[in-house]
């Protein structure tokens, strides 16, 4: 029996007032899975991600999380809605004058009651989850770029989120940097059972770490494709097919 979705997309135009990127897309992501958002520069990936977690308006359709439409929540339906979602963007956004405890304690700090012990607790155990330990009290400057998307994943799951969106987790990283994510990234979501809603591009870790994809086209304004990786990159669509074979050494 299929399991209902975590998250709708219904009808959804994608842009910003006066300026639409795509038009009435609609599309469901099922718990746990590892979900891809894909597509050349400028079809609308991040700004579709960018309706999903609330921080932009929508211009038309729905979108439900958990079966709350995220434009109609108000007031606590809206924050109980929002503290089941976490956020990892592109470059980390980790605050620089903070440790990577005190960046991963901060949405505990802003929206729970816990002691200071516990909280601290909680961030540590986070920092543990994605392979942290023993580096709580460094600053985002004396670790590495991967290491940063590591402590920017742990603040996403600071509040136990249902679902973690990943702004192109893989960018700027080295191949085996990349690969070790990924890695992260399938453990997270078999140990914990995290839905991850992934915007990308890299072929490495489309293949590795998607269950399911959508394929976003510019021109087409819509989706041109979805479903398995594999499945797209034999596709009898030849647009679809080049998405997916234009570095064929990067697939399996």
């Amino acid at each position: 029996m299929t399991p209902r979705p975590i998250i709708e997309v219904r009808d959804l135009d994608v842009g910003y007032p006066g300026y639409r990127i795509l038009d009435g897309i609609g599309f469901d992501v099922y718990p746990g899975e590892v979900f891809g958002i894909l597509g050349g520069s400028g079809c609308g990936k991040s700004t579709t991600m960018k309706h999903m977690i609330g921080l932009l308006p929508l211009l038309g359709g729905s979108i439900k999380i958990a079966g709350t439409d995220i434009s109609l929540a108000r007031g606590e339906e809206r924050v109980d809605l929002l503290r089941q979602i976490g956020v990892m963007y592109q470059q980390g956004a980790l605050f620089g004058s903070m440790t990577l405890l005190e960046n991963v304690r901060l949405p505990l700090d802003e929206h729970t009651h816990l002691t200071r012990h516990q909280r601290d607790m909680v961030a540590l155990l986070r920092l543990r989850l994605v392979g942290l330990q023993g580096f709580e009290r460094f600053m985002p400057s004396d670790i590495s770029g991967g290491m940063r998307k590591r402590a920017a994943i742990a603040r996403a799951m600071a509040l136990e989120p249902r679902v973690v969106f990943l702004d192109e987790p893989a960018a700027g990283l080295d191949p085996i940097t990349s690969a070790e994510l990924d890695q992260l990234i399938l453990r997270l979501a078999k140990t914990l059972g995290i839905t991850f809603v992934m915007v990308t591009h890299e072929l490495a870790s489309i293949f590795d770490t998607n269950d399911r994809v959508i394929l976003l086209d510019k021109k087409a304004r819509g989706i041109l494709a979805e479903g398995r990786p594999a499945e797209l990159r034999d596709s009898p669509n030849p647009a679809v097919a080049r998405f997916f074979r234009r570095n064929a050494e990067a697939s399996p």
